[in-house]
């Protein structure tokens, strides 16, 4: 029990994401995009093996697309389609 991390666990996507950009440098592009996708759950969406940045960038495009899609006219695009992605 040492070792759980409760803050980590309990704290809001915004949190983990902050405590993420914070610890990742440029060179951990490719570390930053897949942690990213695992706090927002976009890797729940792809298949195993499929679940690089690539794969997670392909995901978020995808539904930021169809978001924008849904209303376009709307401030902020496309109304209320959940808490992310």
């Amino acid at each position: 029990l040492d070792l759980f991390d409760l803050d980590e666990h309990f704290a809001s996507e915004r949190v983990r994401l902050a405590k993420l950009t914070n610890k990742c440098q440029d060179d951990n592009l490719d570390y930053y995009i897949r942690q990213s996708a695992e706090i927002l759950g976009v890797t729940e969406k792809l298949p195993e093996g499929k679940k690089s940045a690539k794969h997670c960038l392909e995901v978020i495009l995808r539904e930021l697309v169809n978001w924008k899609r849904i209303a376009p006219d709307q401030p902020g695009g496309g109304g209320d389609i959940g808490p992310h992605l």
